[in-house]
Parts: C-alpha cells; structure tokens; sequence
C-alpha cells in the first residue's frame, strides 16, 4: 500500500502544537476565518491577519485594523474603509471561502527604521537525524507594507542589525541564541507529525515588549533567501545540511 504524506495547513499546524505546554504560550491566537470568529477576535485585539490555510509567500494576506467606528482593511500597500464588518467581509467572503482563510491575531511586530520585521529561523536535520539551527535572518517589510516576506519585497538582513536599536551587544547575543531554541524546540514539536521533513523554516515575530510568537512552521522552507546576505557562512552550512551532509 502506498503512504500517503500527511499535510495540514497552518491551522492544523496551530492546533497540533497548541497540544504542547512548553510551545502553547508562543503561538498567537489562530482560528478559521469565519464572519463569527473574525467578529470575536476583532473583539480581543486590535487588529487581525487573514491568510490562506496553505498560502505561502506572503501572498493573499489582508490586515484588518479596527479603528473607533470604522474598521481598515489593508492588503499588500492598499488600504480600504469600511462602516461595518459585515460591510469588509462580503467584500472578500468569495476569496475566503475559495482560498481557506484562517483569522490570526494581530501582532504589532518590532520596528527598524520605521518599518516592521520579523524573523525566519532555519532548522534541519543532520546525519543522525536530530534537528539542528543552520540559520536565523530578519526580515524587513518593504515600506507600507504588511508582510515581511522576501518575496513580496521584503528585504533579508542579518538579525543583530535589526535589534541593534532594541538591545546592548551582551543582550542581542543571548536574545538571537533564545530565537534559535525557540525555533528548533517549535520544529521539535511539528517533527512528531512530519516526521520524513528534513527542513523547518519557523517564523517568528517580536512584539514590542520583545515577546517572541510563532507565527507559522513552513515545512518546505525557501532556503534562498539565506543566499541574499553577503557572509555565506548561514547559507552553505543550510546547503551542505539540505544534501544531508550535516
């Protein structure tokens, strides 16, 4: 009998490690981007992200922002008004219901220069089979933008200047070293479902109380992106690991 590949998508993702106490407490609040749930959440926070259950890229997302008594939907550098939230969903509801959303909490990501960042730490496995960090990079969203992928414009620059604004020297060293457990310790998790995946890339994103959240686990990560900074060291290390040399 032939195997079949197991695969979900970003909520399922969510739902399977939120079974897990020690990784739980990262994972913003994730859920199907139903008119009701949209509702609730636009109730708890003050803004939400709506993706495709399995989009990648950074494509096809919308930030929703409510405001006193309107509320801002906002997609790529596109922005648009609206009275009611009945009001924004029909306007999309057919993208919605094609694509599988899920409604995402809004996290207010840490800024550089006046732009938001986030980071993309790389996980894979060596020889032996056990998961090791061959990377981590920030991301920097293009201006006016709402998503950091390098795909969509965003620009991959090395971690420590990103943060160099946020924390001294001794800090930013223990903080990137604590972004790299998070990472492998979220892949760790995950591993349990995708257990032939020898490649993890984990997004994560900073708030501005330097709170770490797992936004998503892509387990058929972009490793080009490590290419785009001018110390290969990161990026050679991903190769050698990719032709499971590690």
């Amino acid at each position: 009998m032939k195997k079949v590949k197991y695969k979900m998508g970003k909520l399922g993702k969510h739902e399977f490690m939120k079974k897990n106490k020690m990784i739980s407490k990262f994972l913003p609040d994730t859920r199907k981007a139903t008119l009701s749930n949209i509702k609730i959440m636009l109730k708890l926070y003050k803004s939400v992200f709506l993706k495709p259950d399995e989009g990648t890229g950074g494509h096809g997302i919308y930030k929703i922002t409510r405001g006193m008594n309107s509320l801002t939907l906002r997609t790529g550098s596109n922005s648009r008004i609206f009275s009611s939230l009945n009001d924004l969903y029909t306007s999309i509801q057919s993208i919605l219901i094609k694509d599988k959303y899920i409604v995402q909490e809004g996290i207010e990501l840490l800024k550089h220069n006046n732009r938001p960042f986030d980071i993309r730490v790389m996980v894979q496995k060596n020889g032996k089979g056990t998961l090791d960090v061959t990377g981590i990079i920030g991301r920097l969203a293009k201006r006016n933008k709402i998503v950091t992928n390098f795909h969509s414009g965003g620009t991959p620059l090395p971690l420590d200047i990103l943060l160099k604004s946020h924390l001294n020297d001794e800090s930013r060293k223990q903080y990137i070293q604590r972004m790299e457990r998070l990472g492998r310790d979220a892949s760790t998790v995950l591993s349990e479902k995708y257990r032939s995946k020898r490649a993890f890339g984990v997004d994560i994103a900073i708030d501005n109380k330097m709170n770490p959240w797992v936004l998503e686990i892509n387990t058929q990560p972009d490793m080009s992106i490590f290419n785009t900074l001018k110390n290969k060291t990161m990026y050679n290390r991903i190769q050698m690991y990719s032709k499971n040399k590690g």
